[in-house]
């Protein structure tokens, strides 16, 4: 298995377990563009703590959470928008 996709799977189980979650953060918050729902700003914090974990762990300097916005808006729209966001953030989290 590649490292890519290894990461990838990583992300993707991360991303599934805050999912979970969505029904516990009902709210609106600011977001980078304006008003979005919590949950949303909570799978994104989720992800850039883990994409960062596992730079740390390969001693890489920490992502800013902006990379992570811009990965999942590569994302949005997508038919598969949680593995696309998990791949471009294992992406990240390689370079």
């Amino acid at each position: 298995m590649s490292s890519l996709k290894a990461v990838t799977d990583v992300l993707h189980s991360t991303l599934a377990r805050a999912q979970e979650e969505r029904e516990q953060r009902p709210g609106l918050i600011d977001g980078p563009d304006g008003p979005e729902c919590e949950w949303a700003a909570y799978e994104r914090a989720r992800m850039h703590e883990t994409v960062n974990a596992i730079r740390g762990e390969r001693d890489l300097p920490a992502v800013p959470v902006e990379d992570i916005v811009r990965a999942e808006q590569h994302a949005v729209g997508h038919s598969d928008y949680s593995r696309k966001f998990a791949f471009y953030c294992a992406e990240l989290a390689e370079k």
